[in-house]
Formats: C-alpha cells, structure tokens, sequence
C-alpha cells in the first residue's frame, strides 16, 4: 500500500492494522531455528574438568637450498645492458645537440 491509501482508510482501520502487526509472530528463515537449536545443543554439554593441555609444535627454520633472489649473473647483464643504453642515449643526445646548434 502507498501512503495515499493509507490515508484514505482512516485512523480506526489504520489502529487495526497496527494491532494486528504488532500480534503476528515473527517469520524467520529455517537457518536461523537450525542454528538456534546448535546453540542450545552445545549449551547443554557438560564438559568434565579434565587437565587439557594444547601443544603448539614449531619446526626449526632450515637455511634454503637455492636463493630465492635474483641470481648474481643476472643482474650483472642488466646493469650493463642498462648502462649501455643511457650511455648510449647520453651520446646521441650530445651529438643531436651538437648539430641542431651547428645548423
């Protein structure tokens, strides 16, 4: 119903409806029941005082076999490899200079 409708039925049938809303039972999903009666089943164990001890159990680190890093060789050829190109770069860009001047 809008609230046009509501309006139009008036204060009594308006009273009636919420008395009517405020007795109906709640409708819950069956979930809800099914988890309501393990809360009620967990409640109602009895646990015997028993002297429970939890073991936490660590094995000692171990040094790896490999490096997990970048190898040695590899980041040698990439800084050369890199080095070249700014090189490179630095040069053509003087010698672009020199002659854009020049001219």
């Amino acid at each position: 119903m809008t609230q046009d409708t509501l309006f139009l039925l008036g204060s009594e049938a308006l009273e009636s409806m919420i008395k009517h809303e405020a007795t109906r039972p709640l409708v819950f999903s069956s979930n809800y029941y099914q988890t309501r009666q393990n809360l009620l089943d967990i409640e109602s164990l009895k646990v015997d005082d028993l002297d429970i001890h939890a073991y936490r159990y660590v094995m000692k680190p171990t040094l790896p076999i490999r490096r997990d890093s970048p190898k040695k060789a590899i980041t040698l050829i990439l800084a050369v490899l890199l080095g070249g190109m700014v090189g490179a770069g630095i040069v053509l860009g003087r010698n672009a200079l020199r002659n854009y001047n020049a001219k």
